[in-house]
């Protein structure tokens, strides 16, 4: 059998297919090239595909000849039994396949040779109306998708033995038997209805497919993304769970289908949801969860979800992303309980996908449309209640029939809620009280809490009428919540009390995802911090002896140094929880494993309690159930000054979990930071409230004292505004991150000054902060600024002044201040050069911009040789992969496309050809790493359809821009300078595939100033707007609009003028090409006037001589005249 399976792959015959289909694609490639048809660029398309799967196949191939004893080895007989089967409808198709490309082949060089004969493309010998171009399109569409499910097939056999840890199948595995699953149920329906005439080929292989599917035990969920396991003594709610799964399996409903689970907190809404997205899985493609306790919480939610689907991390693409797949999803909408969150908001649009929804407010129910609709969650059977009781305080089977009465008697007074059982169970299992002195302590509890709270009256809470409505129906939960509370608070055991305090923290925090690097980061940032302080200081002392001038600080400056490490001194130190604490005598090293051991027991006695519970699908990840979390804010016995201590300690733990740049620049750093923004938001949210709850305080009493000082912010504020300023600015949200940097700002410059090197690098926050926000004009002249203050203070040959003069000169050539810019770049270089060095990444970076305004002023030539230099070194230092490094690659790509735009040479061809697989490649690396809607994809993606465009390919090309421009139009704003040269660009496509009248009127609007005012100044005009204005006048002149285009160009030389301001822009190098073209026009004009005379005169002279004609064989002249 291992033989005829070496046999099989030997004789796949993917090699001769191969060899036809390189054929054709070059064929294809020619015949588009010559006259570019969307048909002709479709099937171009589809054939790469098909190149792309049949490679793999060849390989496959090649590697079975160099080693023929490889699949023996670790397959089983049945395995190869199936291998065999996979191998030879892999074989029959590529047969079948090999007969239809060398069919379209011939066809194409048939229609080449018509054209030939006749010296044009005549109508009928366009693709689009060939009778054979949709049978074989469809054909190779369709025998490409097959050969993907068998390549899954052969590749799932393969690795049916990996394993993990716990003997199930690995990840990989699991993932390459959904992909499988899928690709059958996509290719299934469509082999119902295909009239491919080797339908039974193609059905021997969705058999053999099918057959390794049960064969190897397949998994169809490939995404299961919730906040946590279920409970491992999770009990009951059977009748529950039927109606759940009746309303999704409607087979009745077309549509979105939605489902409300309604109840009392601590009912059990989100344990069942839960249980039913574990239990139907494989019903679904993917699961995912999103928190609905609040709209900011619900946009980290989608956030999450659009970075597994790879694209932007915002609400808006995860819900795109959603409504766009075609395969079976669940999304779990948890916790939608505050009557200001609006559900309909929350879900996403469209037909598809399954909905389930939890909430305390019942007015949900209407949004359920399967099934029953809703379920409201009432309390557990009397049955349920005692087993879950018994099972979570892990009472040995079988139950003594004292201790299930004692279960029975407790389970009623608890109200049979759920959240109360599982308190009650831990209480029991870790030994505060036996089963039959629970109630005492219970009902001490309970008593307890009313008392305290007839005492305060609720004056520190202030609690809505609804709030503590809902805070009476929870009492039970909170009674025996509190037994669990007092065993710790009271115990002096180090655990216990460091426990407590952890409690407290994560109240302040959002409830879900609590992570433990947060925690840990906390602890271990400072020292971090202080190492790379320690560091910039080295260097910076090694510089300045290198720079020619330096400047020392004035006394001004030092004082007010000396006032600020004054106030440090005094200032009581940060609050953090005790366990992150350093003691005195500890290494690092000792320090950080101090740390881990402190948060892991105390970690352990939450658990043990059922106070939080590990998300145990991502390791180290905790959270809270909602109730107990409020309850741990609002316990009667806290006073509001102490709430604002525990929620001033929380913020302070997640400020110091986020790195001061240039540390923190890691895909594990930059995803714990998008983690934080629940959590950053929760805890500011609270605080806003406790302030609130102060000043009223403060009014209230007849002799304030520090109460006055609530509103205070200083050197602990500023610090965390910027810190949480990063993670707002990652997560997308540039104006809350904009107004925490301009509180930051404003305390520096009070404090230290707007010359001191802080207060320096902040303005340069705030101004990238400006640019994302698309306010260039404010971004602008707060760079210069920072560049005087940087100069006056620190002089010119300082670092930080050579890094705020790059990013003001990279603003200027945006902004198209090209002298300007120039001047600023030229002169960095050479000083950047004198401190770091020809190869150092800060001088590569200045030279890519220099090079960047070389293509503004139109010598491309310049530019490119300096964007390959530039490139080289950048991909020697920090590989071909990364990130600076591609971008390196792309300026170099588009600069040639440039370049061979204007200077027509022998080398264009082969520069442009170039430039098409660089920017592949940029585009590639992009995708993998940063996600396929991130800003610098998208921008890959458009330089892309440039180069497919410049090459001929003006239909695929006008396809790419069409695709990405609603995209980013969602992620960065349609205003954004980006999106108007993208459109600019779409319109100039138009132009080249003759739709004049549909181009003509985007450019009309693309060309008016006001488009440009935000990257444009008051003396000056933009470059993308003149670009507007030439591709118009391409378009008259393709229309034989001579005239027309002649005004264009006279608008474009007055434009032109105040290009950079100050009448710069006469000196363009396009000024002459400008003048050219206006001559051509106007002498065009003067040669048609001319023609037109010409035809005139002879126009009357044959009148003339037909009227003497006429006269002369004795017709009237009045006749004549007539």
């Amino acid at each position: 059998m291992s033989e005829s399976v070496v046999h099989g792959v030997n004789s796949l015959g993917t090699a001769s297919l191969l060899r036809d289909l390189r054929d054709a694609q070059q064929s294809l490639e020619s015949f588009n090239a010559s006259s570019p048809e969307h048909e002709a660029t479709d099937i171009l398309e589809q054939t790469k595909d098909l190149v792309d799967i049949t490679t793999s196949f060849d390989n496959l191939a090649t590697k079975e000849r160099r080693n023929p004893s490889a699949y023996p080895e670790f397959l089983s007989a049945s395995d190869l039994v199936h291998l065999a089967s996979v191998l030879g409808s892999i074989a029959a198709i590529a047969e079948e396949c090999s007969v239809f490309v060398r069919a379209l082949r011939s066809s194409l060089q048939n229609i080449v040779h018509e054209r030939a004969t006749v010296g044009y493309a005549a109508p009928q010998s366009r693709l689009q109306n060939q009778i054979w171009y949709d049978e074989t399109y469809q054909a190779m569409k369709l025998q490409t998708e097959i050969l993907r499910m068998l390549l899954s097939a052969v590749n799932l056999l393969q690795y049916k033995k990996d394993m993990d840890e716990n003997g199930h199948l690995s990840t990989e595995t699991r993932s390459l038997s959904s992909t499988l699953y899928y690709q059958i149920a996509l290719v299934d329906p469509k082999l119902k209805v295909t009239k491919n005439h080797g339908i039974n080929t193609l059905r021997n292989a969705l058999a053999a497919a099918k057959a390794v599917t049960i064969h190897v035990p397949t998994s169809t969920n490939k995404h299961f993304v919730v906040i946590r396991s279920v409970k491992s003594f999770y009990t009951g709610r059977e009748k529950q769970m039927a109606k759940l799964k009746a309303a999704f399996e409607d087979k009745l409903h077309s549509g979105q289908k939605r489902f409300i689970i309604y109840g009392l907190g601590g009912s059990g809404k989100t344990e069942l949801a839960l249980k039913y997205a574990q239990e139907h899985a494989d019903n679904y493609w993917g699961v995912f969860f999103v928190d609905g306790s609040s709209r900011r919480n619900a946009f980290g939610s989608y956030a999450d979800i659009a970075t597994i689907g790879g694209v932007e991390p915002n609400e808006k693409a995860a819900k795109n992303w959603l409504m766009t797949r075609d395969l079976p999803w669940l999304l779990i909408v948890d916790n939608v309980d505050d009557d200001e969150v609006q559900l309909e908001d929350l879900l996403p649009p469209g037909t598809k996908g399954s909905i389930l929804v939890t909430s305390r407010n019942p007015a949900h129910k209407s949004y359920g449309n399967v099934g029953q609709r809703y379920l409201e969650l009432m309390l557990m059977e009397k049955d349920e209640a005692n087993e879950l009781i018994l099972r979570a305080a892990e009472e040995p089977s079988p139950w003594p029939l004292s201790i299930k009465d004692s279960a029975s008697v407790i389970c009623q007074a608890l109200g049979f809620l759920p959240l109360a059982l599982v308190h009650a169970a831990k209480a029991i299992l870790i030994g505060l009280c036996p089963w039959s002195g629970y109630l005492t302590f219970y009902e001490r509890q309970k008593q307890r809490i009313r008392r305290e709270r007839l005492r305060r009256r609720d004056r520190s809470l202030s609690r809505s009428r609804r709030g503590s409505e809902e805070d009476n129906d929870s009492m039970n939960v909170f009674s025996s919540y509190e037994i669990l509370y007092q065993s710790m608070e009271s115990s002096q055991d180090e655990r216990f009390q460091d426990a407590v305090e952890l409690l407290h923290v994560f109240s302040y925090f959002h409830f879900q995802n609590i992570r433990l690097d947060i925690l840990i980061g906390a602890a271990i940032n400072p020292l971090k911090e202080a190492k790379q302080m320690e560091d910039e200081a080295q260097e910076e002392k090694a510089l300045q002896k290198k720079i020619l001038k330096p400047i020392r600080k004035s006394w001004t400056t030092w004082l007010r140094e000396i006032t600020l490490g004054l106030r440090r001194y005094l200032d009581t130190p940060a609050p953090l929880p005790t366990a992150l604490k350093r003691l005195q005598g500890l290494t690092p090293s000792a320090f950080e494993d101090e740390v881990h051991v402190r948060l892991s027991e105390a970690l352990a006695v939450l658990i043990k309690r059922s106070l939080i519970v590990r998300q145990d699908r991502v390791e180290s990840r905790y959270s809270m159930h909602p109730l107990v979390h409020k309850w741990v804010r609002e316990r009667p016995e806290i006073s509001t000054s102490q709430q604002s201590l525990w929620c001033q300690t929380a913020l302070t733990t997640l400020a110091k979990s986020v790195l001061r740049p240039p540390l923190g620049d890691t895909d594990n750093e930059r995803r714990m930071r998008r983690d934080l923004l629940s959590h950053i938001n929760h805890a500011r949210e609270c605080q806003v409230a406790i302030k609130q709850m102060l000043e009223e305080n403060r009014k209230a009493l007849a002799k304030p004292i520090w109460l006055t000082t609530v509103n205070e912010f200083g050197r602990l504020q500023a610090d965390e505004s910027a810190r949480f300023s990063f993670v707002y600015s990652e997560c997308g949200d540039f104006n809350e991150a904009l107004q925490l940097q301009h509180k930051t700002l404003g305390f520096l410059v009070q404090i230290l000054g707007e010359d001191h090197p802080v207060s320096i690098k902040v303005t340069l926050l705030v101004s990238g902060t400006l640019w994302n926000l698309s306010r260039p004009a404010e971004a602008t002249r707060l760079q210069r600024r920072a560049y005087q203050a940087s100069m006056e203070s620190l002089g010119e040959g300082h670092p930080l002044t050579l890094e705020v003069a790059e990013l003001l000169g990279a603003a200027l050539q945006m902004k198209a201040r090209l002298a300007e810019s120039f001047a600023l770049h030229q002169l960095n270089i050479e000083k950047l050069e004198n401190l770091y060095g020809e190869g150092h990444e800060k001088t590569l970076k200045a030279k890519r911009n220099l090079a960047r305004v070389y293509s503004r002023y139109h010598e491309y030539e310049k530019a490119t040789d300096l964007h390959h230099a530039v490139w080289q070194q950048m991909k020697r230092l920090r590989g071909e992969k990364d990130l600076e490094t591609l971008i390196s690659l792309e300026d170099l790509a588009v600069s040639y496309l440039r370049h061979g735009e204007e200077n027509r040479h022998p080398n264009s061809e082969k520069h442009l050809g170039e430039s098409h697989e660089r920017m592949k490649f940029v585009l590639e690396q992009r995708r993998a790493v940063l996600g396929k809607d991130q800003p610098y994809t998208l921008l890959a993606t458009f330089h892309l359809a440039l180069v497919k465009s410049a090459m001929g390919q003006h239909e695929e090309a006008l396809r790419i821009i069409t695709e990405i421009i609603p995209i980013a139009e969602r992620n960065i704003g349609k205003d954004h300078s980006a999106i108007i040269a993208a459109k600019c660009h779409y319109a100039r496509i138009l132009v080249e595939l003759g739709r004049y009248k549909e181009a003509e009127e985007r450019l009309r609007g693309l060309a008016q100033k006001s488009q440009y005012r935000k990257v444009s100044d008051e003396d000056g005009d933009h470059p993308d707007r003149l670009a507007a204005l030439w591709f118009l006048v391409r378009c008259f002149e393709k229309q034989g609009m001579t005239q027309e285009a002649l005004d264009i160009c006279e608008d474009l030389e007055v434009a032109l003028r105040e290009i950079g301001g100050n009448g710069l822009g006469k000196g363009h190098k396009f000024a002459s090409r400008l003048q050219d073209r206006i001559v051509e026009l106007r002498q065009k004009l003067k040669n048609d006037a001319y023609l037109e005379r010409e035809e005139l005169q002879n126009s009357a002279s044959t009148c003339v001589t037909k009227a003497y004609s006429n006269r002369s064989s004795g017709l009237s002249y009045d006749i004549i005249a007539s």
